[in-house]
């Protein structure tokens, strides 16, 4: 079994998992830059994964870097920007050992990334990286599967069917550590190779952490929170159930 991203990253790209970048790249990013009256000229996405929405703010006048860990997913990055004429500065690091050695307007994580970050101290790191990235006034804006949203919300359906074409079928299937409040999350892959069918694996695990233990870490790296939504179009705070918490953060300046 492989590790996340690697043979499900072209997958990902050519499945209906893009179709969460494009609604924030459209719809929720402007949107709290609305309700912040926010207008950043620097942005820094962090797990920004195949640069949909890193390559649509470098569209919009940015100054875009997208940083992540697999290097499957920013190939695939490097070429949607180069098909669009997007100038994005493209960086494989993990985000809990940041150092870039400049400062950003806007931070962003999306897509519940901060989730993979397994330990405390993990996440904890990240977020002193985004601080120390931000310039002062800046926002860091992020979201993130709570527990409930791992805990209840998927495993309520087990195993799902996700892809099924003439040439492609995908399995998922979620299973949960009610003690470390890890998730795990099986892709199985069938591609169609000639007359055969070839089977592949990657297993991905997310944490869920209590919101009190992540305002605390933001506020130690130095960070403001601002909302904390479960509906980040109607600034809708958030709901016991939940399954996604949406935060804005500022650092003093």
């Amino acid at each position: 079994m492989t590790q996340p991203y690697q043979r499900f990253a072209r997958h990902y790209q050519e499945g209906h998992y893009t179709q969460f970048a494009r609604w924030v790249s459209e719809t929720v990013f402007p949107h709290f830059q609305q309700a912040l009256s926010f207008q950043p000229q620097s942005l820094l996405d962090l797990a920004c994964g195949t640069g949909i929405f890193a390559v649509h703010m470098a569209a919009q006048g940015l100054r875009v870097t997208g940083l992540d860990i697999s290097p499957h997913m920013l190939e695939i990055a490097r070429e949607t920007a180069r098909e669009q004429g997007a100038a994005v500065t493209w960086v494989q690091a993990d985000m809990s050992q940041l150092n870039l050695g400049e400062s950003f307007d806007c931070v962003t994580c999306f897509f519940d990334s901060l989730n993979y970050l397994l330990k405390a101290d993990e996440l904890a790191r990240a977020f002193q990286a985004v601080s120390a990235h931000l310039k002062p006034g800046g926002f860091f804006i992020f979201d993130m599967n709570t527990i409930y949203g791992l805990a209840v919300s998927w495993q309520r359906f087990p195993y799902n069917l996700n892809e099924d074409s003439a040439d492609y079928l995908e399995l998922m299937g979620t299973s949960y550590d009610y003690e470390l409040n890890i998730a795990d999350v099986r892709f199985i892959m069938f591609e169609r190779e000639g007359e055969r069918w070839a089977r592949y694996e990657e297993l991905h695990r997310e944490r869920g952490y209590y919101l009190d233990d992540i305002l605390l870490m933001l506020a130690q790296a130095g960070l403001q929170p601002g909302y904390i939504l479960g509906d980040p179009l109607s600034l809708r705070a958030l709901a016991e159930n939940d399954g996604r918490v949406w935060i804005t953060a500022q650092k003093p300046g």
